[in-house]
């Protein structure tokens, strides 16, 4: 599946706590509205809700596969799969606005962005960034 997320139908934006994610797409349309309402906060790919404890996403550019150009079938399983532009590059695809196009098949996709959730180390204990290490560097 090249890394691309492939999520069942859910609305264009979701709570982390919702589904215990770190990763979320963010539609430009959501993000705009967002913004719009002074909900949010943007300083370079770094997004801040404003909101409960304003959890903060490091964003990169991607789309979500809505469907075929002309309602046909999918030949590639796209549909439904969330791809960053880099993974959409490597993969041979171009993106456009609110198309992808793989293998002569066009796709209307929804662009947005992918949103890691970070983890502020201030945040964390020195047994907590301890035990991190320790997982991730001798496991």
């Amino acid at each position: 599946m090249m890394g691309g997320i492939r999520m069942p139908f859910r609305p264009p934006f979701f709570r982390a706590s919702d589904y215990c994610m770190n990763k979320l797409f963010f539609s430009q349309r959501i993000l705009d509205s967002l913004s719009d309402e002074g909900k949010i906060k943007l300083e370079k790919n770094i997004l801040t809700l404003l909101s409960g404890d304003r959890p903060s996403f490091e964003l990169e550019p991607a789309y979500r596969i809505v469907r075929t150009a002309d309602g046909s079938q999918d030949p590639n399983r796209l549909i439904g799969l969330i791809r960053s532009e880099r993974e959409i590059k490597t993969m041979g695809a171009e993106a456009y606005l609110n198309s992808v196009i793989y293998r002569n098949v066009a796709y209307e996709a929804e662009p947005g962005f992918i949103g890691e959730k970070q983890e502020l180390m201030d945040r964390l204990s020195d047994t907590d960034l301890l035990t991190r290490f320790l997982l991730e560097n001798l496991l």
